[in-house]
């Protein structure tokens, strides 16, 4: 009976609290949240965007950890359809946690249809897939870098408090949304793991190209941000820069592309 109350009963407030998910989504759910089944089916067609990241502290699941995972999504150019979580922690981490998710679902527009929580006296943890729909004929590679491309960050650092974030992440997403309609971006990447001298590097690496950062930085080179790195042609980025003037999206020129040398060297950014 213990078995049946932890693994079963237990969780049924995760159901009764996230079941509103279903009617959310804009693709429809043949087995969501309501069903409580072994697995969620979704009527959906198209190009599809995956991404699973984490498993996030507590701290962070608190503020932000859905935005920064659907993000990833985001910036290949894709909308969020929705996201599945995997909690695990004492009971009140998890209903914490839970209770966060269900606030920045519903901000950013990614209903959560379902996961797997379980309880355990272990370091809280969470860990999420985000599922979305690609809105541009193509992915946008982190390798499509060019010759000559300015190299600039979208948005502002996803700094600050829990409300701050999805501001800020509002701000972003609405921006770079526009921005795909009429402007041409040849490589972006969010700027998380490692901050911005390894997602340069990793964007360099892949497009066989060399990115030369200017020496006075906006923010620091090995923090976490949460916005965009991209690159595109001067054209581009002078159109980019009056949509950000019309949005008020902080846009941040920071380098440029180059060609390579011939000698490389590794960490050399």
């Amino acid at each position: 009976m213990d078995l049946i109350q932890k693994h079963v009963k237990d969780l049924y407030w995760i159901r009764d609290l996230l079941i509103a998910s279903d009617k959310q989504m804009s693709v429809k759910p043949l087995l969501g949240v309501a069903s409580w089944d072994d697995a969620v089916c979704i009527d959906f067609s198209g190009k599809l965007v995956l991404s699973s990241d984490g498993p996030y502290t507590r701290r962070l699941v608190l503020k932000s950890a859905l935005i920064h995972a659907a993000g990833d999504v985001v910036v290949k150019g894709a909308e969020p359809l929705f996201a599945q979580d995997m909690v695990i922690g004492g009971k009140e981490d998890v209903q914490k946690m839970v209770a966060s998710l269900k606030i920045q679902s519903e901000a950013i527009k990614c209903p959560l249809c379902g996961g797997n929580t379980l309880y355990e006296k272990t370091q809280p943890r969470c860990s999420i897939t985000v599922v979305g729909r690609l809105i541009v004929e193509n992915p946008i590679s982190d390798a499509g870098s060019q010759e000559e491309d300015i190299v600039c960050l979208l948005g502002e650092p996803i700094w600050g408090g829990q409300r701050q974030r999805i501001n800020k992440t509002k701000t972003l997403w609405s921006t770079w949304y526009s921005a795909l309609e009429r402007i041409k971006v040849n490589a972006s990447k969010d700027v998380t793991k490692g901050g911005l001298i390894s997602t340069v590097y990793e964007m360099q690496h892949k497009s066989r190209k060399k990115i030369r950062l200017e020496k006075n930085q906006p923010y620091p080179v090995t923090r976490n941000l949460g916005n965009f790195l991209i690159t595109l042609d001067e054209k581009n980025y002078e159109a980019l820069k009056k949509l950000c003037e019309k949005t008020g999206c902080a846009l941040e020129k920071i380098g440029v592309v180059s060609k390579p040398q011939e000698k490389k060297h590794c960490g050399d950014y």
